[in-house]
């Protein structure tokens, strides 16, 4: 096991994408998981595959059978993980006060989505992370789970996910330490549309004690703080907002 690995959910593009890059860098072989786009992947995978040996996964992280399919991989491939990073999410973009514009369907994707993937992807994936010395667990939440963000469906979910990993970090101690990582409104094209770009700027010149948003990047970097880090922190919740949750 001298070689580490590393495993990211939701990794085509943005955030995720950016992680997995980072940690090739860092020498880690990256199995990068996607569910959708395959040109993004493929694009993620040669640069990844500059620093470090890195594998493409598409499996739907909200379905179980994807989830012990992407464990088949693990055991034939490595036969364990050092590092779980669970960033695979999806929103909704609706304005709080329309209360039209979302129906329960669209609570239950986003909660399938953002929460329940990450219990089936721990599930999986314990074992092989068990296998390994001081194994890792970082969960992407959002500050959206202080009741901000993109709609109340994705606020609601991004609070059920800072409570799971309260919940995985106490379950699965002494062994393995789980982390989450909030951001703010990130540099990304999941606020693509103009319309979300004009929000942004306006909450970052108004509600932004920084001023600023993150990049995917700075993101990233945040992540492998925790990824490098001895075993002496659990449990713990970062935002990297620029001070954005101040303002909650």
């Amino acid at each position: 096991m001298n070689s580490k690995v590393a495993l990211v959910t939701g990794a085509s593009k943005g955030i995720g994408a950016a992680i997995a890059l980072l940690l090739a860098k860092n020498k880690y072989k990256v199995i990068i998981n996607y569910s959708k786009s395959d040109i993004d992947a493929k694009k993620v995978l040669k640069a990844c595959n500059k620093f470090s040996e890195s594998i493409l996964i598409k499996a739907d992280v909200t379905a179980d059978k994807d989830c012990k399919k992407i464990g088949k991989l693990i055991k034939k491939k490595f036969g364990y993980i050092n590092v779980l990073i669970n960033n695979a999410g999806k929103t909704k973009f609706v304005e709080f006060n329309d209360f039209n514009g979302l129906n329960a369907q669209d609570f239950i994707d986003i909660y399938k989505c953002n929460v329940i993937s990450i219990f089936q992807m721990v599930r999986v994936c314990k074992e092989y992370l068990l296998k390994t010395k001081e194994p890792k667990i970082i969960n992407i939440s959002s500050v959206a789970a202080l009741g901000l963000g993109s709609s109340i469906a994705y606020a609601c979910s991004k609070g059920a996910v800072n409570s799971l990993s309260l919940s995985l970090a106490r379950t699965l101690a002494p062994k393995i330490s789980v982390n989450t990582i909030c951001p703010g409104y990130v540099s990304t094209s999941w606020h693509g549309n103009s319309k979300n770009v004009q929000k942004k700027s306006r909450i970052n010149e108004n509600f932004v004690p920084l001023k600023k948003s993150a990049t995917a990047e700075d993101i990233a970097h945040r992540i492998m703080w925790f990824v490098d880090s001895k075993n002496l922190i659990t449990g713990e919740t970062i935002y990297v907002d620029g001070g954005y949750h101040l303002k909650a």
